[in-house]
């Protein structure tokens, strides 16, 4: 039994992980595996039929109550769940100990699920709104930093080294051994591409042509360090006095977008930044072989499945020294501080004016990311399902 928290069709990695993990057991022949729907929002079937699933609408399981049982944030909503929960309870629980595994990918696991018979699994993707609550929606902070000091789950799996830690200092009640590391993977779409044409065709329809580009992809939010990024970028084309050289965002805007076309309007950079908006993900690893480089500035990193993408197409890549980033990256990309702007456009002249460079980034990259793919992540949460089960 998994319970998905997907109420889009547009993926977050979160969501990206849920259907893939989806997909993943589905094909494991020695698991029953049925959806459970603990909300009254999002179009679940719809979501089946687009990621391919469809067989799953027959074995969904719906608990619309179940999610409401999770809320702890105010005294109104503890005792609205409480309630819920004493009239819910045994209905629910006829239910749900029909099965043998829960996990969750993302939503918070309900007192009535740890009830039950059921061994539970949990994913903790980062610890981004307790650790960095001000580059969140402090009312989703609050009720987040719930979420985790009420996780009891028997096995908790987290997408990074960095994340078991950010974890365990922050529940020191739980076990080491509790907590799994388990890797993401990126599409197989991820790849260099040969035809140049179907490069030229995604530049084109995104506004770049035949420019040089240095690419990063995100949300435009404040975690994201691009602010830091267009100082160094406007940095660069001060000291190389480099006209043919342009900076593309690509991704939608989030809470901190303004600070990004302040910062951009400030430098006088406007004609040298091509923002793209959001992104067909078909066309995101033509926009990867395209670029002289890919750049991820960010602050803090639950696992940073750009620079693995970015990394498998053969992309050279420079990314922030924090977090979880060198885990991925390993030795295949440059490193920078988030905070030293000279520094960071010092390392991005040197890849952009070096092309023997650039091919060994590029070698180097597409062998670190063969350490990761959604295959070992699947067939690794198998095998400790069964394992416990």
């Amino acid at each position: 039994m998994e319970q998905l928290g997907v109420d889009g069709k547009k993926g977050t990695g979160i969501v990206r992980v849920a259907h893939e993990l989806l997909k993943g057991l589905l094909a494991d022949k020695s698991l029953d595996v049925y959806p459970l729907v603990t909300s009254n929002r999002g179009d679940v079937e719809g979501y089946l039929d687009y990621v391919g699933l469809s067989e799953l609408k027959s074995k969904t399981v719906y608990l619309p109550i179940l999610r409401k049982t999770c809320k702890w944030d105010n005294v109104y909503k503890k005792t609205v769940s409480w309630v819920l929960s004493l009239i819910y309870c045994k209905v629910y629980m006829r239910v749900l100990n029909d099965y043998d595994v829960y996990v969750s990918v993302f939503s918070p696991i309900s007192p009535i699920v740890y009830a039950s018979k059921l061994k539970t699994f949990a994913f903790v993707h980062d610890l981004i709104p307790i650790k960095f609550p001000q580059f969140c929606n402090a009312k989703f902070a609050k009720k987040y930093k719930q979420w985790i000091e009420h996780l009891k789950a028997d096995k908790i799996f987290v997408i990074s080294e960095s994340t078991k830690k950010d974890l365990l200092e922050f529940r020191k009640d739980i076990l080491s051994n509790s907590v799994e590391v388990v890797y993401l993977g990126a599409d197989a779409k991820f790849k260099p591409i040969a035809d140049d044409k179907i490069i030229a065709a995604v530049r084109k329809k995104y506004g770049i042509g035949d420019k040089k580009y240095i690419l990063t992809v995100s949300e435009l939010s404040e975690r994201k360090n691009f602010v830091h990024l267009l100082k160094a970028f406007a940095k660069l084309i001060k000291d190389t006095k480099d006209d043919d050289i342009y900076l593309v965002l690509l991704g939608p805007k989030r809470a901190g977008f303004k600070a990004v076309d302040e910062e951009i309007e400030n430098l006088n950079i406007k004609d040298k930044i091509i923002q793209t908006g959001f992104v067909a993900d078909e066309d995101m690893p033509a926009l990867y072989n395209g670029a002289e480089v890919f750049v991820y500035p960010s602050l803090y990193e639950g696992f940073g499945l750009p620079i693995l993408e970015a990394m498998q197409c053969g992309c050279p890549v420079v990314c922030a020294d924090n977090s979880s980033l060198p885990e991925v990256g390993g030795d295949a990309v440059l490193y920078i501080d988030g905070k030293d702007v000279a520094k960071t456009a010092e390392i991005l002249r040197k890849v952009c004016e070096d092309s023997k460079l650039r091919l060994q980034l590029s070698k180097k990259s597409v062998k670190q990311a063969e350490s990761f793919s959604w295959t070992k992540f699947v067939q690794q949460i198998t095998e400790s399902i069964v394992k416990d089960k």
